[in-house]
């Protein structure tokens, strides 16, 4: 069941993702004139990417850097807890791998 969970999770993220990126590029569009396929495949690797670099603990763990470092604490060792079934490399392999992959097919 867990791994039923996971897989619509990567879905979910998945379609998002390649919604933000069509209206992205739907704007890029409207605003410069030109084709339309080549600047929805780089907006598909933008959003990848971003998913890929966000995905991780580092956000979470750069967020509270500067509050340990004020209270004197060294910085944090321990793995936080996931909020969902797909960690940070289920979702950089589900969700940004194959975002960036179809945007490099349209892109080129």
């Amino acid at each position: 069941m867990h791994v039923v969970r996971a897989l619509r999770q990567a879905a979910v993220m998945l379609s998002v993702g390649a919604a933000l990126a069509c209206a992205a590029a739907g704007v890029w569009v409207a605003v410069a004139d030109g084709g339309s396929r080549s600047r929805l495949g780089i907006s598909m690797i933008v959003v990848g990417g971003l998913i890929g670099l966000l995905s991780g603990t580092l956000a979470a763990r750069a967020e509270t850097s500067d509050a340990r470092a004020f209270l004197g604490t060294g910085p944090e060792r321990e793995q936080p807890e996931l909020s969902g079934a797909l960690g940070p490399v289920g979702v950089f392999l589900f969700v940004a791998v194959p975002l960036a992959g179809v945007g490099l097919v349209l892109a080129g």
